[in-house]
Parts: structure tokens; sequence; C-alpha cells
């Protein structure tokens, strides 16, 4: 098996309701930029991966928010991922003192190569009990696969032989 993981690499700034800090996509590799919000139901997005190098059988297909909700403010960051047809709830992450990384198993959504590779990500921040703020500072996909698939495993029964 093989696991790839990439950084989002575009902001398109279709929703822009949160505040940005540093520099556009803001959710890569880098402690000094980064997005945050006081104010519940804003939404922020939309993030696009490289294309992946993946090829075979999709074994899990990840996203990884790294995000820091102070437990004292009561809110969570909900994440949605477009298929290619429709945006998808994936779940919700958040509270913790220190940044810290939550992951969201999506697939379920992203079951093919063309929806891995056409995912988009949006999110909400969502207060239940101010004042509170939430804070997101980095975001990967994570891609499992074992490289072949069901094409490579037919060649190698051509004929009756093993190759």
């Amino acid at each position: 098996m093989t696991v790839e993981e990439v950084y989002t690499n575009a902001f398109d700034a279709r929703l822009v309701a949160w505040t940005e800090i540093g520099d556009t996509p803001y959710l890569n590799d880098s402690d000094t930029n980064y997005i945050y919000t006081g104010t519940s139901l804003r939404t922020e997005g939309d993030w696009t991966f490289p294309n992946s190098a993946g090829s075979g059988t999709i074994n899990s297909v990840k996203l990884r928010l790294e995000s820091l909700i102070n437990p004292a403010d009561v809110g969570f960051v909900e994440v949605y991922v477009w298929d290619g047809t429709a945006w998808v709830y994936t779940g919700y992450v958040g509270l913790g003192e220190a940044y810290a990384w939550f992951e969201l198993d999506v697939s379920a959504i992203l079951n093919t190569w063309a929806k891995i590779n056409g995912a988009e990500v949006y999110v909400k921040y969502v207060l239940v009990e101010p004042p509170g703020y939430g804070y997101v500072r980095r975001l990967t996909r994570k891609v499992d696969y074992t490289a072949g698939g069901a094409a490579y495993k037919r060649a190698l029964i051509i004929g009756g032989h093993i190759f």
C-alpha cells in the first residue's frame, strides 16, 4: 500500500467570511498562514489539492485539518467536500487548548480518482455558546491506495500464466 498526503495548494475565495492571515492558500504547511472567525455560521472556502499521482485501488481517503478552538468557547468547525456533483457534509472538528490535528474519513464520498482529483473543501464555524473563536491553519488530503488495481491484476493472469 501507498499513502499520499498533500497539502491544499489553492484557494478560490468563493466563500470569504473568516479573517485570513498570511499568504494564500492560508491552509498550507505553515505556522504563519491561517484563518479564524468568532462569528457563528460563517463559511470559508474553497480549497483544492494537487492532482493525485496515485492509481489503482483506493483503500481510504481522509481530510486532515489542524485547528484550534478553546474548549471553554463551545464551538466547532464543520467540514464540507465537493464530490463533483454536490457539497457533502463530512463531519466536524475542533476543541483543544492548542492546535491539534483532526481527521475525517471521506472514503465513501471521494471513491474514485476523478472525485479525489476534483475535490474541493469549505469550512463553517458553529459557535454554540459565545464568545469564542475558531482557527484552522492546515488542510491535507490523505489517500491510501494499492498500486496496480484491477487492470493490473487481470494482466497478471492472462492466458493462465502468472507474470
